[in-house]
């Protein structure tokens, strides 16, 4: 196995910006120059109640492999406008990615490949817009995606969460552990001292949004999934359950689709003891598909 160079701390040739959202508010991003002329460009959605700069370590070694990297944060995280860790309704995430990717990142492009690395909350946003925009996509990624949050909620708990987001939509209600994410404890540490980290408990809004991801992403809607798809999760996420992606991989319409779990690992692949595995993975992916 090739040894990757991974350097947290990588910033040659890193900009950031704002581009208008879907509600004209404006919305952060940064993005990291390709080593060389770009082989493609890679946007990574990431996840709930974090920002795009916690992929640093990610996008600076895949940048220094020759692919332009951007991220955004969505509405309500990081430096982007919005209420902390709230949306008005969840598609509204796809939405503003597609602004992003339209105004922003095709016209960068230059007819090279691009793809999309979606995280955990990020992995349904990226699959709501690849089913709409498979034309501007050459393969999807997705990391312990969010597919069937509302498993474990039963039909009353569900419509109490639609009436409830009406009358106290930003009402915090449940706890995240940021154990969870990473054995690494410095990760853990690091992500609960980050100020453009949501850290409080989740919003009521928040939540039933997130629970109306089962009727947005469907398995029938899945079948029309054509592009190329590699699925990664960690073995012992116990924030998305590793069944999440094995139904994904099971539904998706796609030919060339590849499911990979990293046995022990917890949400954050990227941020585990498996991540150069994971990085040589994601490079002979890509690579084969350019």
């Amino acid at each position: 196995m090739t040894r990757i160079s991974v350097d947290p701390s990588r910033r040659i040739g890193m900009k950031t910006d704002f581009f208008i959202g879907t509600l004209g508010q404006k919305l952060h991003y940064r993005a990291w120059e390709s080593a060389g002329s770009p082989k493609a460009h890679i946007v990574i959605v990431h996840g709930y109640a974090e920002h795009g700069d916690r992929y640093a370590e990610l996008a600076g070694s895949l940048s220094s492999q020759g692919f332009y990297i951007w991220a955004a944060d969505h509405y309500g995280h990081g430096q982007s406008a919005g209420l902390r860790a709230d949306v008005p309704r969840f598609e509204l995430f796809a939405e503003d990615l597609s602004k992003f990717i339209d105004q922003v990142v095709l016209p960068e492009t230059k007819n090279t490949p691009l793809f999309l690395y979606g995280h955990s909350m990020g992995g349904a946003i990226a699959l709501l817009y690849s089913l709409e925009h498979q034309e501007n996509l050459r393969g999807v990624i997705l990391s312990g995606p969010l597919l069937r949050p509302g498993r474990q909620s039963s039909s009353l708990e569900k419509k109490a969460a639609v009436i409830l987001k009406k009358i106290l939509p930003t009402l915090p209600f449940r706890p995240f552990s940021a154990t969870l994410l990473s054995h690494d404890r410095s990760i853990v540490r690091a992500y609960r001292a980050d100020p453009l980290v949501y850290n409080g408990k989740m919003r009521l809004r928040m939540g039933a949004e997130l629970l109306r991801v089962d009727e947005l992403l469907p398995d029938g809607r899945l079948a029309d999934l054509k592009l190329p798809l590699l699925l990664l999760h960690g073995g012992a996420d116990a924030v998305v359950p590793p069944g999440d992606s094995e139904q994904l991989y099971a539904a998706a319409g796609s030919s060339d689709k590849t499911l990979r779990i990293f046995d022990g690992a917890y949400h954050e692949i990227h941020n585990e003891s498996c991540k150069e595995e994971l990085m040589e993975l994601l490079l002979s992916w890509l690579t084969a598909r350019l």
